[in-house]
Parts: structure tokens; C-alpha cells; sequence
């Protein structure tokens, strides 16, 4: 993920004394080790400004499902590299979704949303253009394939062809990315920080086939030793106070103990009647609904009405549901014990007019916990997503411990 940065105005420049050549890029992308894409750029320049296209192409398998994704973005900027229209769309087996922007007089106004992103805002596939121009920058940036979440966004140099990019949402730096620059000034490598590695190829190279890898299992940490009563983290580990874990420091990570019955020590919500009974009651509505399906893809917005899905679908949902009830929700973003490994995953957390509980509406459990370690909480929409999945690469070993 790019942090990109804003230009410090919007009005429309001059065409510089000579037009950029055009030009194509090709990437491979990573992810655990092994290839789930490609990504090709196109960049066409006349007097009038430049289109720049991103076509990606994503292919995994999540356990025993494939799934094919090809997102395509294109962007219309003036001469002075400031975007006006920006189209986003997304291609699975059995959906297409699309949504487009554009600049208004009082900012930009995504098509199928009433809300609007800021007119300094610029979306982040524009990105490689203004470090090639100018180096360093820092402002507000959007992304189109997240449902135009936006953010603030900084890109400094930090050694000659080496750059740092970071992205702050609400409430701190979340995601922070190096950039390791070609010799045309454009990206040549992109280690972001969920582990997505993007490599500049050859078009020979972004052509040859590869095989789809499980991606549950590339981003899985495995689990040494025998069961015990606790887990020690490593890593750059801070974990929420969430229904369903305690934590304390333990050397360069963290010592966790998991177990239903443990509170948390979230801010208590208001006091009333125990709604224990409608949140199992909407646990079973969700599980009665949605069909577990890792291939299907659903944004945030559709999960309350989505027939299928995976534990974000579930999560989200839930949570849908659970907010038209009254019932405070949060959803969290962590890691399951699934045998000798942790695994990605997502639950939520509501509070009871008593008690905050865990509720993992993908296993149907209410109170929820024993195997569940969280490592963000956040709200249940793309901004939130985005916080969460910064989280999943902090954990870098676990093991069992008495």
C-alpha cells in the first residue's frame, strides 16, 4: 500500500516545456514468499496532461477455494499531475463492481457514495508520478480499490533511491511502506506493510504462469511446542484490551493468555438490559444466511445483506446487524489457533448493557474466545479493514509456554 501525497494545489498547470514520454511498467507481486500477481501500468502523455492505467491481476487459492481478482484504474490528470477523474473496477468469477470519482468545485464526489474526499486528495496509483517529479511529499491521499478510503500521507527520502512511506487514518501511523527506486524514478520495489511485495519485471517475466498458493497457509505463523497454558508473541506487539485475552510484556514480544471468561478492559459502554439473548439471536440470523465461501469477495457496505462469505463477511455483518439493534459493536482483527498455526481472522466485540464479549459469528460463538488473539480493534467499515490488516504482520514467531 502507497502513501501518497498531495500537491499543493488544484488548479490546473501548464504542460511542462516537454511531454514525458510514455511509458509501461510491469510488476510482479508476493506475498509470503510466493507470487498471487501482476500488475501492469501504463502511463500516456499529451499537452493536455496524462491517463495513467493500472491493470492487476491477483490469483490464489484460500484453502480448497480459487479466487481470481483483476482490478483495473485509470486516472485522468492535467498537466501539473492533478487528478480529475479517477474509474475503479473490480472483476471476480461471479461479480463485477465499479465506482468512479470526480473533481468538483468543493471536492471530489465519488459516484455512488453522497460523501466526498477531499479536494487535495490524491489517489495513491498517482503516486510513482509525483515522487518521479518531485521526491518527497506529504498531504492526503485516496484509494480507489478501498472503497476511496482516504488518509494523510508522507514520502521521504531516507538514502539515495531509497524511500519511506507512511500512512496515518485516525489515530496514528498504520501503515508504512519502502520504496526502492529505478533508474527512470519510478518504483522498482514495494514492501508494504502487510507483507505485499510488488518487483518491477520484464513483460516476459509478468507473463509466465505461476501457480496459485494457498494464501491462508503463505500468511499463517506457525506455532511451536506443545499446548500450554499461555503464548508468547514475538514481534512489535502492543495488543488491545479485548474480551477473551489478558496480555503482558515478555521479552521482545508479549505472554497472552486466552480463555472465553477473561474481560478485556475496554471503556465500559452505557448500563442496561442484558441483550445477551438478541446477540445470539443475531449470531444465528448471520450463520443461518451466510454461506462460508474464502472465495467469495464482499466490500464492507454489502455485508449485512451478503449470502456468502468468509470471517470478515461474517464479522461484518454481524455487526451490521447488531448496530441496528443498539447493540455497540467493534470488530476485531487477529489471529486464530488453527492446530500449529495462527491464522488470519476477524470477530467482533459487543457490549452486553454489562459486559463486553467476544462474538465470532463465523463459529457461531457467543461468548467467543480461547483461540482468538487480537490485534486491532476498530470500526466495521474500509477505513477500520485498513487499520486492522496493518496489524497482521506484527507477529513474527509464536510459541506454547507454562
Amino acid at each position: 500500500m502507497l502513501a501518497a501525497c498531495a500537491h499543493p494545489h488544484a488548479s490546473p498547470a501548464d504542460p511542462p516545456a516537454e511531454l514525458p514520454r510514455d511509458q509501461t511498467r510491469a510488476y510482479t507481486i508476493w506475498l509470503g514468499g510466493a507470487r498471487v500477481g501482476t500488475a501492469i501500468e501504463t502511463e500516456t502523455w499529451s499537452p493536455d496532461g496524462v491517463r495513467l492505467r493500472r491493470d492487476e491481476a491477483m490469483r490464489f487459492l484460500r484453502g480448497d477455494a480459487e479466487v481470481e481478482l483483476a482490478t483495473t484504474i485509470d486516472i485522468d490528470a492535467d498537466a501539473g499531475l492533478v487528478a480529475q477523474r479517477v474509474r475503479w473496477t473490480e472483476r471476480s468469477a461471479d461479480t463485477t463492481r465499479h465506482a468512479e470519482a470526480l473533481r468538483r468545485p468543493t471536492g471530489w464526489q465519488v459516484t455512488d457514495d453522497a460523501s466526498a474526499i477531499a479536494p487535495e486528495a490524491v489517489p495513491a496509483e498517482l503516486v510513482p508520478l509525483l515522487i518521479r517529479r518531485d521526491g518527497a511529499f506529504a498531504g492526503t491521499v485516496f484509494f480507489p480499490a478501498r472503497n476511496f478510503v482516504s488518509g494523510t500521507g508522507r514520502i521521504d527520502p531516507v538514502a539515495p533511491g531509497r524511500l519511506i512511506a507512511q500512512l496515518v487514518l485516525d489515530g496514528g501511523p498504520l501503515v508504512e511502506a519502502t520504496i526502492d527506486l529505478d533508474r527512470d524514478g519510478t518504483p522498482a520495489r514495494v514492501v508494504d506493510g502487510e507483507g505485499v511485495i510488488a518487483i518491477r519485471a520484464t513483460t516476459a517475466q509478468a507473463a509466465q504462469a505461476f501457480p496459485a498458493v494457498d494464501l491462508i497457509a503463505a500468511t499463517a505463523v506457525p506455532l511451536d511446542g506443545p499446548r500450554g497454558r499461555r503464548l508468547l508473541l514475538d514481534g512489535d506487539i502492543a495488543l488491545p484490551a479485548v474480551p477473551g485475552q489478558s496480555a503482558r510484556p515478555s521479552g521482545s514480544g508479549v505472554a497472552v493468555e486466552l480463555g472465553a471468561g477473561l474481560p478485556g478492559a475496554l471503556p465500559p459502554g452505557n448500563v442496561g438490559r442484558d441483550r445477551r439473548a438478541d446477540i445470539a439471536a443475531i449470531v444465528a440470523r448471520v450463520r443461518g444466511r451466510i454461506r462460508p465461501d474464502l472465495g467469495a469477495t464482499v466490500p464492507a457496505r454489502d455485508a449485512a445483506a451478503a449470502t456468502a462469505g468468509d470471517c470478515t463477511t461474517f464479522a461484518l455483518a454481524y455487526a451490521a446487524l447488531a448496530a441496528r439493534l443498539g447493540i455497540s459493536t467493534r470488530v476485531v482483527t487477529g489471529l486464530r489457533i488453527d492446530g500449529a498455526r495462527l491464522v488470519r481472522h476477524r470477530w467482533a466485540v459487543s457490549w452486553t448493557g454489562r459486559a463486553w464479549i467476544a462474538v465470532d459469528a463465523a463459529f457461531g460463538a457467543a461468548p467467543a474466545g480461547g483461540d482468538l488473539i487480537g490485534l486491532a480493534v476498530h470500526d466495521a467499515d474500509d477505513a477500520g479493514l485498513v487499520a486492522g490488516e496493518a496489524a497482521l504482520t506484527q507477529v513474527r514467531a509464536a510459541t506454547w509456554a507454562n
